[in-house]
C-alpha cells in the first residue's frame, strides 16, 4: 500500500506489470520545462527534535539560474547511497530495479538568477526508504519555472550522503514498522476488500478503518519527525533570507506569500501534517500517498491528491476533514513508482506502469505547476482545466 514497497502480486498492489512491451531506457533526464537554467546546492542540518533525539539531515536545494557557467551537470545519486539502497531489508525486492547512470539537467552551486528579485519556495518529500535525489525531475522542472525547491534527506526513514561525507541509511526501526504495517493481519484483510473505484462513502469508511489500526501509531511517529525536519529547515531558510546566515539566498526568497510542499508515497502524509501544523505552508500535494496520522485533522489548506487506484481508499479522509479545497485526481495505467524519478531510471519493467515516461512526467509536472501557480502565486492557472486521457477528477471538496 501507499508508503510500502512490495513485489507486485495482485490488483491491490500499486504497481502494474507491463507485458509484451520493450521498456524504453534513458541516458539523461528530460530537459526542464521552464526557461531557467537550474542550479543545485547541498546543505547539512543538525538539531535536537522534540523527542530529544539528535537529527542529522541533508537537503538538496534546486533554484533558478541564468547560466550553467560552463559547468558539467550535477551527479544524480552518490554511488555510496545507491549501494546502501541494496542493503535495506525494507525493499530487497527492489534490487536491480533502477540505475543511477543517468545525466541530470541541473548544475552544482550556480549563481541565483537575477531575473526576479525574489523566488517562491516549495519543499519536496520523497517516499519512505528513498532518497532526496528521487525527486530530481520534478524539482528541476519546478526550479526551471522560477521556484526554489528543497528536498530533504530524513534521518531513519530515507538514505543519503551528507555534504560532510557521512552516510545515513534507513534504520532497522523504520524498516520494521513499514514491514509490520504491510504484514499486519488487519491491514491485509482491509486491502483485500478495497475496491478499485470506490464511491466516496465506501472510500471514506475504508480509510477510517485503516487509520484506526494500532500499527499506525508508530508509523505516524516517523511522519511527525519528518514534518519537524521540514519546519527546522524552513526556519533555516528564513535565516538565509534575512542575512543572519551567509548564502546566495540573502534577500532573495519570496517567503511572505507562504510556501508549498509536495510529497510522494510515505512523503505524502508528512506533506499533509506540515500543512496542518505550520501556517507558513499554504498548500500541499500528495502523490499516490496515504493519510497516516490524519484521522481527525483539518488541514485548513488547499490540498491536491494525484493517485492510482485503489489509493482513494487510503486518503479519502483528508478531503472529508479539510475546510479548504481538496482535489482528488485518479490516474489510470500508472504504477506507484511512476510518480518519482524511477519513471526514467527503471531497469525492471515489472515496476513500471503502461504510461509513456515522458507523458507521466508532463502529467505530474503540469498538475503540480498549475496547483502551486494558483495557490502560491495567485495566478489564474487551474488543475481542473488540464486534460489527460485517463486522469479523472474523482472529487473536489470546496472550502467550508
Amino acid at each position: 500500500m501507499s508508503g510500502t514497497l512490495r513485489k507486485p502480486r495482485s490488483k491491490y498492489d500499486l504497481w502494474k506489470i507491463r507485458r509484451n512491451k520493450q521498456m524504453k531506457t534513458y541516458d539523461a533526464f528530460p530537459r526542464p520545462v521552464g526557461s531557467y537554467t537550474v542550479g543545485r546546492t547541498q546543505m547539512d542540518f543538525d538539531y535536537t527534535a522534540s523527542d530529544h533525539t539528535k537529527r542529522e539531515l541533508t537537503a538538496f536545494v534546486y533554484y533558478p539560474s541564468d547560466s550553467n557557467e560552463g559547468k558539467i551537470t550535477s551527479t544524480y545519486m552518490f554511488p555510496e547511497v545507491y549501494e546502501m539502497f541494496h542493503e535495506q531489508p525494507l525493499i530487497t525486492v527492489l534490487k536491480d530495479v533502477f540505475s543511477i547512470d543517468i545525466k541530470t539537467q541541473c548544475y552544482d552551486d550556480l549563481a541565483l538568477s537575477e531575473k526576479e528579485k525574489r523566488y517562491p519556495v516549495i519543499f519536496y518529500v520523497c517516499g519512505g526508504g528513498g532518497s532526496p535525489e528521487w525527486g530530481t525531475v520534478i524539482c528541476t522542472d519546478l526550479a526551471s519555472l522560477g521556484y526554489v525547491v528543497v528536498s530533504i534527506g530524513h534521518q531513519n526513514s530515507t538514505m543519503y550522503k551528507r555534504k560532510d561525507g557521512r552516510l545515513f541509511n534507513v534504520s532497522k526501526g523504520f524498516s520494521d514498522v513499514i514491514m509490520a504495517f504491510s504484514e499486519d493481519p488487519g491491514m491485509q484483510v482491509l486491502a483485500g476488500k478495497m475496491e478499485m473505484q470506490p464511491d466516496d462513502k465506501t472510500a471514506l469508511e475504508m480509510c477510517r478503518n485503516v487509520l484506526t489500526l494500532p500499527i499506525l501509531a508508530k508509523l505516524t511517529e516517523y511522519s511527525e519527525l519528518q514534518a519537524e525536519d521540514i519546519r527546522h529547515v524552513a526556519d533555516y531558510l528564513y535565516k538565509l533570507d534575512s542575512g543572519k546566515l551567509n548564502s546566495i539566498f540573502h534577500g532573495r526568497l519570496l517567503l511572505d506569500i507562504g510556501m508549498g510542499i509536495i510529497g510522494h508515497s510515505y512523503g505524502g502524509p508528512t506533506t499533509a501534517i506540515v500543512c496542518r501544523d505550520d501556517y507558513r505552508f499554504i498548500c500541499g500535494i500528495g502523490l499516490d500517498s496515504g493519510a497516516f496520522g490524519l484521522l481527525d485533522s483539518d488541514l485548513n489548506k488547499p490540498f491536491l491528491l494525484l493517485f492510482s487506484e485503489p489509493n482513494y481508499n487510503m486518503n479519502a479522509i483528508i478531503g472529508s476533514n479539510n475546510s479548504m479545497e481538496t482535489y482528488y485526481f485518479s490516474v489510470d495505467r500508472a504504477a506507484h513508482l511512476d510518480y518519482c524519478d524511477i519513471v526514467f531510471t527503471c531497469v525492471n519493467e515489472a515496476f513500471r506502469g503502461d504510461r509513456d515516461s515522458m507523458e507521466m512526467r508532463h502529467l505530474v509536472t503540469d498538475y503540480t505547476r498549475s496547483f502551486f501557480d494558483h495557490y502560491i502565486l495567485q495566478k489564474a492557472a487551474s488543475v481542473e482545466s488540464l486534460v489527460y486521457d485517463g486522469v479523472n477528477l474523482v472529487q473536489k471538496t470546496s472550502s467550508k
